[in-house]
């Protein structure tokens, strides 16, 4: 399930190497605001590395974060990556008092300041989406932010994604998540209503 890379008309989504520290301290610290020691970078990125190998010999999904660079020059833009993302969906859907999780495969994207308002974020997306949808055959995929991230959640619903507004302060980090399902999944659905009404 090893992912190395995937292409559309102006981005490169590929794995991260050695070479680009500088990158990651850059994006770690203008896009999450983390201003930490080199180490803590480097630390990161070898981790990064390793897990490609390391999840692709235990047979599990590529989770992992990507660099998104533009074809032809090979310029850093940003990241984007699958990461396992566990969700209260009794909350989201209205009962605030079931706050018990649940697994799913969640979808991440993060542009530096100076590409951004330019598609970007939205075309790596859909190329992780695609991937996800016809190669691992994920039933339904995720994506979480904040309430004031307005350009994410615009991404997400740009994405055909259906948002829920979690109404509880926890968990933090799934204040507002977007949810698609994989158009396969719909089929599946009621081709088993299907052999169920029939054995009736």
């Amino acid at each position: 399930m090893k992912l190395e890379h995937l292409e559309t008309a102006r981005l490169r989504i590929r794995q991260f190497d050695e070479r680009d520290l500088e990158h990651c301290l850059r994006f770690r610290r203008d896009v999450f605001g983390l201003d930490e020691p080199r180490a803590n970078s480097q630390s990161w990125l070898k981790w990064t590395i390793d897990s490609y190998r390391e999840l692709a010999n235990l047979g599990q999904p590529p989770y992992a974060d990507y660099a998104i660079v533009l074809q032809g020059s090979g310029e850093f833009i940003g990241s984007a990556g699958i990461v396992p993302t566990v969700l209260p969906w009794g909350a989201l859907k209205g009962d605030a008092q079931d706050t018990l999780v649940s697994p799913e495969i969640g979808l991440f994207w993060g542009i530096s300041p100076e590409f951004r308002r330019r598609g970007f974020a939205t075309e790596a997306a859909v190329a992780l989406l695609d991937y996800l949808f016809h190669k691992l055959k994920a039933r339904q995929v995720v994506a979480t932010t904040e309430r004031d991230n307005i350009a994410s959640q615009r991404t997400m619903e740009k994405l055909g994604m259906r948002l829920f507004h979690n109404p509880n302060l926890e968990p933090p980090w799934c204040q507002v998540v977007g949810l698609i399902a994989n158009p396969q999944a719909n089929e599946s659905a009621q081709f088993s209503s299907n052999v169920e009404n029939q054995r009736r």
